[in-house]
């Protein structure tokens, strides 16, 4: 990830000239004593920002921010748990091109709560009639794939983010090296199709718990024959990502999509071999799961204090409020939505692929799609270059 870490670096360091807190927020002990720290003066708070309407209003409103109004087309069953869902213009028109490795971001009213979930695009690049999304089914989720799988018909209708790609292959790369756990094969599928069509060398290696119920695993195999190698754990070949590492030709990209435990594992193996960082790329198949519950204090007048539910992000909690905060990945990959931190009682967990150890270290900035605070407040504003948060408070 060191290109993504790279293109965020234009981000101005964080200034902490605080204009003075009103209301509660400056009655706030705590809070108010860690602003004291950071700014040095007596009545330190968060400044105000513009007004922008609620979130749910201006992104059905498609026209001028990047999303799309997408036709349901159909659905197929890949897998016990795993369907693919296909998405058309409604009036059949071409769609927006895209490159392998891009996903969609899908705007979804579950029970009068909007959610917005990344799916990578499984589509062929090439074929514009429609897009393809493939999705697991996780009834204990945040209830994004119970939606989709359980109350989406053809023919409904649905508000979609034009494809955005924080996944590339690099196409000077000698040889390419795909590894993927569980749903995480989604983005590989574009991706071994784009190689293939380029008579690239790369092999695909997918991790599942039984080749039997795993998606795409025939389709792979007969399309590119030796280049799939499938890991059964339940058959007891279980991948030694390590070893994988070790045998590799100098040149070699590697791309790692799957669970936590698996991208962590990928990273450190990488570091146990002295992998280049520029040879490593990385996406996560979803956000990073719930914590502690903690509260977001806002900047403006009234200082509008917002409570994190322990199974819901920092981003959500923000975007049911009615704040509307730019996003793209909601993966901890992109940069786009972060924020600054003006002040935080709790301790900052921050699970994103874009901060560098010195900026974690600081506390200055955090990404609210994927960290979190380990109880306590924390209070935010705008990025100072991208202004990238209207609080709709009137401020």
């Amino acid at each position: 990830m060191r290109a993504l870490q790279d293109g965020v670096r234009r981000h101005c360091p964080p200034r902490l000239r605080l204009p003075p807190l009103q209301g509660d927020a400056g009655r706030s002990g705590p809070l108010l004593a860690a602003y004291r720290r950071l700014s040095g003066r007596r009545s330190p708070s968060l400044g105000s920002q513009h007004v922008r309407p609620a979130a749910g209003g201006s992104l059905m409103d498609i026209a001028d921010k990047g999303f799309l109004r997408l036709k349901l087309a159909r659905v197929e069953a890949v897998s016990q748990n795993v369907k693919s869902f296909f998405l058309e213009h409604p009036h059949g028109l071409d769609l927006p091109t895209f490159s392998p490795g891009s996903h969609l971001v899908l705007t979804v009213d579950i029970g009068g709560r909007v959610r917005r979930n990344a799916y990578s695009l499984t589509s062929d690049p090439d074929d514009r009639h429609h897009y393809a999304i493939s999705v697991l089914h996780q009834p204990d989720g945040r209830g994004g794939s119970r939606f989709l799988h359980e109350s989406l018909r053809a023919g409904d209708e649905l508000t979609v983010r034009r494809p955005l790609n924080f996944f590339p292959v690099n196409r000077l790369a000698r040889r390419h090296l795909l590894i993927a756990g569980g749903i995480g094969i989604t983005p590989f599928l574009s991706m071994a199709r784009e190689l293939g069509r380029m008579g690239a060398a790369f092999e695909l290696h997918y991790s599942v718990r039984s080749a039997e119920d795993a998606p795409f695993v025939a389709m792979l195999r007969a399309r590119y024959g030796p280049n799939v190698h499938v890991h059964d754990s339940g058959a007891g070949t279980r991948l030694d990502i390590s070893a994988l590492l070790r045998d590799q030709q100098t040149g070699t990209h590697v791309y790692v999509c799957g669970s936590p435990r698996m991208m962590g594992a990928a990273v450190e193996a990488a570091g146990a071999v002295g992998w280049p960082s520029s040879c490593f790329h990385s996406e996560r198949f979803k956000a990073t799961a719930g914590g502690v519950p903690f509260s977001v204090l806002l900047p403006g007048k009234e200082g509008r204090v917002i409570e994190v539910s322990s199974d819901q992000s920092m981003l959500e909690a923000l975007e049911d409020a009615g704040v509307e905060i730019d996003s793209m990945c909601r993966v901890g990959a992109c940069g786009k939505c972060r924020l600054k931190v003006q002040g935080c009682t709790g301790r900052i967990v921050h699970n994103d692929h874009v901060l560098d150890a010195t900026e974690r270290a600081e506390g200055t900035a955090m990404m609210p799609c994927v960290s979190r605070v380990m109880g306590g407040q924390v209070a935010v504003k705008a990025d100072p270059c991208d202004g990238n948060a209207r609080w709709g408070d009137g401020s």
